[in-house]
């Protein structure tokens, strides 16, 4: 292989045995071990070539790393005599080492510095990706990214070598320096970088070709050919940036549940309970200002109809923040709570800020929805009565008589907690008397109430209840959610079909 030749780089004046005019040498570029090169010297009219020497003094070069040269070349009707250089080809990995080769004229040295390039040492043959993120979508603040090294034969690693990474997005790259983590005595090595909570690069990481050992492309530190004290070729492809590669070192949310417990005990809250739901982050953050997130309370298809605010309530200093929400009358929802998925849009609130702990990077609005939560049920209604209405019949079809039963039903919106024992007034002829449920009977939305005639009892217009007329008695009436029942309802009027009679002789009349 014949390497091109430099423009001229010495001038020298022309030997006393020449004609007049000056001289110039074209000395050759390195040259890589094995191959050959020239120098030239234009001789302007010269008789015969100068004697040329080859010179190791004051050089690294052995005399086995090239051919050395001693004699006068001329070539008749040539203006520029060409002095051949060879070096040799070898297999150890060396530093570039230098020779001379050149002639002497009026005492005066003039020479060609020929640089031997090694071919030896150790080459980059891949560099790739040895990770990839623990939770499939981004590295995290604290994960380790690794890149491999694959050389072309063993090398020793020396103090603290850095590979550098090309971490940023749209064009922005931000330099991160992967330290030398193992491998030394081997032909592969691994370098580890641990994502910082300012890091991001959501279009992929890569690591840019280096052309030489440079703090901003390639590597700092020594790597060397085992053995040797020689340095690598440090030039290698690089990686291209991939999405599997991503980088996110922002606070996110790892998790999140809600930790409140309905104060009915049944899974049901009602009007002005909490809601507290509780975000767990991969590491501490801290809240300053008003923040908030987005609960679903009676979904029903229409997030702004549905959307409650939960407001910061504790935590900020840890890795866990608790949100409240304060039930408000009017709030329903018979299947349970839900968690607005986290996005730029939606999610978070508030003009406040969650920030890394003892940083300035704010968290990830990115966090995952929470589905119908069935325990964490929502009922601010109180029951109503809907109906009441005498179910019973006399025996005979005309009148009930002593022993007989009056039955009531009242009928609530929606299933009642009974405690104690409630009862409603009845007025059987212009007397008040008292039905009563059964004391086995907790709960149901349609609660029966049992009279039984007593002697004397007599209402020839019929059995009627007053309104508003069912008594607690001590005891109580609410739905699941703890509602206390609302036991209003109007007047039940007299009906022929409902009367009493007790007497021989009303019955006969």
């Amino acid at each position: 292989m014949l390497v091109l030749l430099s423009v001229a780089v010495v001038s020298v004046v022309e030997p006393s045995r020449a004609h007049a005019g000056h001289v110039d040498l074209t000395c050759p570029d390195p040259v890589t071990e094995g191959d050959t090169a020239q120098m030239g010297v234009r001789t302007a009219g010269w008789l015969r070539g100068p004697k040329v020497f080859t010179f190791r003094i004051g050089h690294t070069a052995s005399s086995d790393d090239f051919t050395p040269y001693y004699g006068t070349r001329f070539e008749p009707g040539d203006p520029t005599l060409w002095i051949p250089i060879e070096t040799t080809e070898d297999a150890r990995p060396e530093h570039d080492e230098t020779f001379s080769i050149g002639f002497f004229s009026h005492g005066m040295l003039h020479e060609c510095v020929v640089t031997i390039v090694d071919d030896d040492r150790p080459r980059i043959i891949g560099v790739d990706f040895a990770s990839s993120p623990a939770d499939g979508v981004a590295y995290r603040a604290g994960d380790a990214i690794d890149v491999a090294v694959r050389l072309d034969r063993n090398v020793e690693v020396e103090g603290s070598p850095l590979l550098a990474l090309d971490l940023g997005d749209s064009g922005s790259s931000t330099w991160r320096g992967a330290g030398y983590h193992r491998g030394s005595g081997s032909r592969d090595l691994v370098f580890r970088y641990l994502v910082q909570p300012e890091d991001l690069d959501l279009d992929g990481l890569g690591v840019a070709a280096a052309e030489d050992r440079t703090p901003a492309y390639g590597f700092t530190g020594t790597i060397n050919a085992a053995g040797t004290d020689v340095p690598i070729d440090y030039t290698h492809p690089g990686i291209a940036p991939s999405w599997h590669q991503k980088v996110d070192g922002r606070p996110y949310v790892r998790s999140s549940r809600v930790v409140s417990v309905p104060g009915a005990g049944q899974g049901v809250y009602r009007a002005n309970e909490v809601i507290e739901v509780a975000f767990t982050f991969n590491t501490r953050v801290v809240v300053e200002g008003d923040v908030c997130v987005e609960l679903y309370v009676g979904y029903d298809g229409n997030h702004s109809n549905s959307a409650r605010e939960a407001n910061y309530r504790r935590g900020s200093g840890t890795d866990t923040l608790v949100f409240g929400y304060t039930v408000r009358p009017g709030d329903m929802d018979s299947r349970g709570i839900m968690l607005a998925r986290g996005t730029e849009i939606t999610g978070f609130c508030g003009s406040g800020t969650i920030k890394a702990h003892g940083t300035d990077v704010q968290r990830n609005p990115w966090y995952p929805d929470m589905n119908v939560q069935r325990d964490h049920r929502v009922d601010t209604e109180p029951p109503a009565v809907s109906t009441v209405s005498i179910v019973s019949r006399p025996a005979d079809g005309d009148a009930y008589t002593a022993g007989e039963t009056i039955t009531v039903e009242v009928a609530f919106s929606e299933e009642v907690m009974l405690g104690g024992l409630p009862y409603i007034e009845l007025d059987i002829g212009g007397e008040t008397r008292h039905a009563t449920i059964a004391a086995s009977l907790k709960a149901s939305s349609r609660i029966p109430f049992a009279y039984q005639v007593q002697s004397g009892d007599t209402d020839r217009d019929g059995v009627s209840i007053n309104a508003n007329s069912l008594r607690l008695n001590g005891g109580g009436a609410h739905d699941r959610a703890g509602n206390p029942a609302d036991l209003s309802f109007g007047t039940v009027a007299a009906d022929p079909d409902q009367r009493v009679s007790t007497s021989t002789e009303e019955a006969a009349s």
